[in-house]
């Protein structure tokens, strides 16, 4: 019988709803700068409606994407405890998100998925948003197994 620690899933998909969030905001930054630059000054009720709309749209893409690396994440850390130290996990996390948009931007009809990875800042914002994630993952997991 497989015993499933459900605490662990809660953990997971709490910081796949960081992730989610972080990756919605950054989206949006980056493509309310190059609207900017196009346009000029954006409304401030502007930029607050382009959030909300990452937020409730985007996100339905991208949280399958969190969710995927993150497990990948969690996993490589369950089976590897030496990889349990926070600058390790941040790396993991923001390496397995390269290497996913590689593949989705190589298997992915338009240029690249994800507007943001564009260019070299928006790709590094997103990989510090996995990297967030991870982090989260791995203090509960520590800070469980502290107070447990």
């Amino acid at each position: 019988m497989i015993s499933v620690r459900w605490y662990l899933v809660g953990y997971l998909l709490l910081a796949v709803l960081l992730t989610t969030v972080l990756a919605c905001i950054t989206q949006s930054a980056f493509n309310l700068a190059a609207i900017a630059a196009l346009t000029g000054s954006i409304a401030p009720g502007d930029i607050v409606a382009t959030v909300w709309f990452d937020l409730t749209h985007f996100s339905l893409t991208y949280a399958p994407i969190a969710l995927v690396n993150l497990l990948a994440a969690a996993v490589l850390l369950h089976f590897l405890p030496l990889l349990r130290r926070y600058w390790l996990a941040a790396g993991l996390g923001a390496v397995l998100l390269f290497f996913m948009l590689l593949i989705i931007n190589a298997v992915a009809p338009m240029p690249t998925l994800i507007a943001a990875t564009r260019s070299n800042a928006g790709s590094i914002s997103m990989l510090l948003c996995s990297s967030a994630g991870s982090l989260c993952y791995l203090w509960l997991l520590k800070r469980r197994k502290l107070y447990a």
